[in-house]
């Protein structure tokens, strides 16, 4: 998940989605939502 946080450092949201369906198999709207808790 640092690989996730650091996209998200870099502006990079739609990077760090894929990323984050590549990790865990999530479906685009989970992947989505858990990227945006992660920038708050």
């Amino acid at each position: 998940m640092a690989e996730i946080d650091e996209l998200l450092r870099q502006g990079k949201r739609i990077q760090a989605i894929k990323l984050h369906r590549e990790l865990t198999g999530s479906g685009l709207s989970e992947a989505k939502e858990a990227v945006e808790r992660r920038m708050r």
